[in-house]
């Protein structure tokens, strides 16, 4: 009985042990359709990311080439134009190293010696021959320090050759050899005027106020004193420059123009100041520049209308003639000739003739130096002719000091005047005066 008993326990000890012994194999689990597609999915992947490599590093290289081509042709140029002694050009090695996995060598472009010209076309055949294939890689290679010498080589820059121009577009530079591109430039609200305002034209679209202590009318000096004051402006709207010396603009013009009366009433013992009239204007103006030849026209309406205090003053109770409410066309020409500017010009009214007398002119003449100083001494004339008062002048002159540095700077004028009333409706009053003036352009 025991003897069997130890021949079972033998036997159960062996076979433990080889169960032991023999490894336990599961078998290999089955991918999902799912599961199938996203590994084939990233294998794809894997497989783009590796082309894209070998391609960058294949542009690399043919850049590196073409940038050691240049160095060469440039080296080359060089020993074709000193032809004194023969120069060896060593050219940056371009080396082809492959992947660990290919496990090629590199590959180097021999140095290629160039004595002279003559040799210039074998040399470039020995080139095209030695240069390396085009071998795809699978990854990136690292980059050498030859590589690295070549990448941080800068190129030789090339002058680019101008295209011809064409004859529409080419002028020529009074005085000058050499043609210029002129382009037509355009500007909207644009600083400054091609046609300068006329500051002595007592209706010219400026801002100005005068003190006028000495004033006459008809030979009676008025007892007390005549304030002129005017708020206007030209302002350039759209100007277009073709070259130099050419451009053309349009100008956009309003004024108003104001007198008051400053006197002392004897009846109620007090100062008093009323206005006496005012005078509306617009205008639309085209001026014209030629080198040093200005030209302006215009077309504007003028009306006229007296103050209600004066109205009331004087006991005006039946309506008067009003001839100046008018539109008229002008031209005027101006030109600096040895710091004076001269100009010159002829309107005529746009109204039946019995309304108001159809001719005008206008000529003058003023000063003003260039300087770079603060202040300078300026002065002129100005004379207008209607034949709405029978041709009778009317000169406003004056002598002062213009303030500033800029295109807006302030006249401080001793003015005088003698001829028609240059505004309100009684035009027909001779008048003179003298006082001084405050002008300003503020565009």
């Amino acid at each position: 009985m025991k003897k069997t008993l130890s021949v079972l326990l033998l036997s159960c000890l062996l076979v433990t042990g080889t169960l032991a012994q023999t490894p336990i194999t599961t078998p290999a689990r089955v991918l999902t359709p799912a599961e199938q597609r996203q590994k084939e999915k990233i294998d794809r992947e894997i497989q783009r990311e590796r082309q894209i490599r070998a391609s960058w590093a294949q542009d690399q290289r043919d850049y590196q080439a073409k940038q050691a081509e240049k160095e060469r042709q440039r080296q080359a140029k060089k020993a074709g134009k000193t032809l004194e002694e023969p120069t060896v050009v060593k050219p940056a090695p371009l080396p082809a190293t492959t992947s660990p996995a290919s496990n090629r060598p590199s590959e180097t472009v021999p140095t290629v010696a160039e004595p002279t010209r003559k040799g210039k076309k074998e040399q470039r055949k020995r080139e095209a021959a030695s240069e390396p294939a085009n071998i795809p890689l699978a990854e990136p290679t690292p980059v050498t320090s030859a590589e690295a010498q070549v990448k941080t080589t800068k190129p030789e820059r090339v002058k680019r050759e101008k295209k011809p121009k064409s004859v529409d577009s080419v002028t020529m530079i009074p005085g000058g050899s050499d043609p210029t591109v002129s382009r037509p430039r355009q500007e909207f609200l644009p600083k400054g005027h091609l046609f300068e305002p006329i500051l002595l034209d007592p209706l010219e679209a400026q801002t100005y106020g005068s003190l006028l202590p000495g004033y006459w009318t008809e030979g009676q000096k008025y007892k007390g004193s005549i304030v002129p004051f005017a708020f206007g402006f030209a302002k350039p709207f759209y100007r277009r420059t073709t070259e130099p010396g050419r451009s053309e603009e349009w100008v956009l013009d309003l004024a108003s123009f104001t007198q008051f009366e400053a006197y002392h009433d004897n009846v109620a013992n007090v100062a008093r100041r009323q206005i006496m009239n005012t005078d509306y204007k617009i205008s639309i103006i085209y001026n014209v520049r030629r080198g040093e030849n200005n030209y302006r026209f215009r077309v504007y309406h003028l009306s006229s209308h007296l103050g209600d205090d004066y109205i009331y003053r004087n006991k005006i109770t039946a309506p008067s003639p009003n001839s100046v409410n008018y539109e008229l066309l002008d031209a005027t020409y101006s030109r600096v000739v040895n710091n004076w500017r001269l100009y010159g010009g002829l309107g005529v009214v746009l109204r039946k003739s019995e309304e108001r007398k159809p001719l005008s002119a206008q000529l003058g003449a003023f000063y003003k130096k260039p300087s770079t100083h603060a202040a300078r001494l300026v002065g002129g004339v100005d004379i207008k002719f209607w034949q709405q008062t029978d041709f009778r002048p009317g000169i406003h002159g004056g002598v002062g000091i213009e303030l500033g540095r800029t295109q807006n700077n302030l006249t401080f004028l001793l003015e005088g005047y003698s001829g028609f009333k240059p505004y309100s409706q009684f035009e027909q009053q001779q008048t003179a005066w003298i006082g001084i003036g405050l002008y300003l352009n503020p565009f």
